[in-house]
């Protein structure tokens, strides 16, 4: 069940079947509400298929997406030692997510120091992402962060045509900028001849050229 999945990745093959036995599949329809702040912990989770947003409101009530999860991805996994959850979770498409029980959880980090080091390590790892994406949104121009998502994705998907995991408007929000200023960058570069937007596919034309853009 949770064999491929980067974020286990480097898990004993003792460790990934006892996660596995507190691990439970979840089928969440596009459109569902997963939490809410306030909501009990229940765990953290992993998409299999299909994407979650997970994002927050200002006092004014304004949206601020913190994460689109697509396949592959864990999120929410501070609740795992806060007890409750501090932002919202939704499905943008029909999605199948792992749960991984935070009882369950806690009882295989307080029981093994090899699986706790572990955790801790990858703990780590998404802080330091989470600084770089914050160094992003406030220092980086829009045209850079959108080449840098998509070379990103290029990397994951392991291709240089790759799908969205998202509507192009949720992109532009996770993304820092409004969706007038996502569709005009974008119709840039598709004149510029470094992209070809087919739907939720962009063909990357030229990656040395992109690649420049975010230096």
């Amino acid at each position: 069940m949770l064999a491929g999945i980067p974020i286990f990745a480097n898990l004993s093959p003792e460790h990934l079947k006892a996660l596995e036995e507190v691990t439970q599949e979840i089928p969440l329809a596009k459109g569902s509400r997963l939490f809410a702040p306030g909501d009990p912990s229940r765990g953290f989770y992993v998409v299999r298929d299909g994407a979650v947003r997970v994002y927050g409101r200002t006092p004014q009530g304004k949206e601020i997406t913190q994460e689109i999860a697509d396949p592959g991805s864990a999120f929410a996994l501070a609740s795992i030692f806060a007890g409750n959850y501090h932002c919202y979770a939704e499905a943008l498409k029909d999605s199948r997510l792992l749960l991984i029980k935070r009882q369950g959880f806690l009882g295989l980090v307080t029981g093994d120091k090899s699986f706790a080091l572990e955790w801790m390590r990858l703990l780590s790892l998404m802080v330091i992402n989470l600084r770089r994406r914050l160094i992003d949104l406030t220092l980086t121009p829009p045209k850079a962060r959108i080449a840098s998502y998509l070379l990103l994705l290029a990397e994951m998907q392991n291709s240089r045509s790759v799908a969205l995991p998202v509507p192009r408007k949720e992109l532009a929000n996770f993304l820092g900028m409004t969706h007038e200023t996502f569709y005009r960058i974008a119709k840039e570069l598709s004149d510029a001849g470094l992209l070809r937007f087919a739907g939720q596919s962009v063909d990357i034309l030229d990656q040395v050229r992109l690649a420049e853009i975010t230096e």
